[in-house]
């Protein structure tokens, strides 16, 4: 029997969590094995949690265990006195272990999960609910972790074991009615089985049909992400072509959303996920709505925007009080630049304006533009909020427009978009 190398490249260093148990003692026995042919170098690593008299003869026996191998060993305790809560027995022992994982400089961190506890873990997930990505149980690879057991049933590692004559530790703990992963592990699944023989190797096979569907599907997201990609955006925002989106459908649509929010970071809720979903697929333009995390996804016509929450900024404001002069204003996220000075005989150029105004306008405003602003046209005064709808001027795009405005709100141009009609003096 064999581990699965192909988790560890050759030449790795490896952190081996050893509870002394049978997984963990079998995981690190046939790493053992290949260490030498697959250039690995082993350490061990063993956590206390301290909930039980006489827990430290556990790490007593890991070290032996270890030393017997020729390999270090790290014993570990919680900083804090645990709570009586699972998850935050968990929590503890991972954080341990993967800071022990980095500062060994290691480049993976061998947890001895097998084939049985995947099976409680799909069974647990279909008992609290969850979707595809839960039940594909325990992935063999997050990161550093890896399981190389999973392939292998409890009875093969026992078995193994007793085949070298390799005594392990049984932890009382595993059998605590107390904990519903317990229960399931010494009453549900044996009554189960009982029943319907082959359950467990049944719920083994759904995590894996499920695992692989998962990952079709991701890679599917991946692509459509791509597909939909409108460019690389400005920093901290990700934004996305509307019609291509939808297309993937609801169900793929929303492993993208996970996707990206991952990427950010943020782990969706089902709710969150269906949310999101929701409104790309019926929100109007200019609406938004929260994924949670600091999240946001808003729609700009047939664009989607996904960022980070935050207020925005307020713009400067850069007052123009004389005919010559320069100055730098940031409106939105943008910082520009200004310089002004009287111009006659000569058209504007891609980056210079030419505006009429009259002594009696100044000081004149450099700014960001607001609710309510006008600019006189040559068919009359528009309101810009109309004018930014017409030419389908993004929101966000909007907050980053220049506006030159008088001393009496009168918008005189509007970067990229219009001059006003030059009746308002001479230059």
């Amino acid at each position: 029997m064999r581990a699965q190398p192909d988790l560890i490249p050759r030449g790795s260093k490896v952190v081996v969590a050893l509870s002394g148990g049978p997984d963990s003692t079998a995981l690190l026995y046939l790493l053992s094995e290949v260490a030498v042919a697959f250039d690995l170098r082993l350490e061990a690593a063993h956590f206390d949690h301290r909930v039980r008299a006489g827990s430290e003869a556990d790490g007593t026996w890991a070290n032996e265990v270890a030393s017997k191998l020729g390999v270090p060993c790290h014993l570990g305790a919680p900083a804090t006195p645990p709570t009586a809560k699972q998850a935050s027995l968990r929590d503890a022992r991972y954080h341990w272990l993967e800071g022990l994982a980095q500062e060994r400089y290691a480049d993976r961190l061998a947890i001895g999960h097998h084939a049985d506890d995947q099976a409680e873990t799909v069974l647990f997930r279909l008992m609290r609910g969850t979707d595809l990505r839960g039940l594909a149980g325990m992935p063999a690879r997050r990161g550093p972790i890896v399981r190389p057991l999973l392939p292998f049933r409890r009875r093969t590692l026992s078995a193994y074991l007793e085949g070298l004559g390799v005594a392990w530790i049984v932890d009382p703990s595993t059998a605590d009615r107390r904990w519903t992963r317990a229960r399931l592990r010494t009453e549900a699944l044996p009554e189960m089985e009982r029943l319907a023989p082959g359950t467990t190797q049944r719920l083994i096979s759904l995590g894996e049909a499920a695992s692989g569907a998962r990952d079709l599907n991701e890679r599917a997201a991946a692509w459509l992400l791509e597909d939909a990609s409108v460019g690389p955006g400005r920093p901290g925002r990700l934004e996305l072509c509307r019609t291509n989106l939808v297309r993937g459908g609801p169900e793929i649509l929303a492993v993208a959303l996970q996707r990206v929010a991952r990427a950010g970071g943020v782990w969706l809720t089902a709710g969150g996920t269906r949310a999101g979903v929701e409104f790309i697929s019926e929100g109007r333009s200019g609406g938004r709505v929260s994924f949670g995390g600091g999240l946001e996804v808003s729609r700009e016509y047939d664009r989607i925007i996904i960022r980070r929450e935050g207020p925005t900024p307020a713009p400067d404001e850069l007052p123009v009080r004389d005919r010559t002069g320069a100055g730098t204003v940031r409106i939105g996220e943008r910082a520009l630049r200004v310089r002004w000075r009287p111009v006659s005989g000569r058209g504007p150029l891609p980056e210079r304006i030419a505006v009429a105004v009259s002594p009696g306008h100044y000081p004149l405003t450099v700014r960001g533009w607001r609710d309510g602003d006008r600019i006189r046209l040559a068919g009359g005064t528009r309101k810009l909020k109309k004018l930014f709808g017409d030419r389908r001027i993004p929101l966000s795009e909007r907050a980053r427009c220049p506006v030159l405005a008088d001393r009496s709100g009168n918008v005189l141009w509007v970067g990229g978009l219009a001059t006003a009609e030059s009746d308002l003096g001479s230059r």
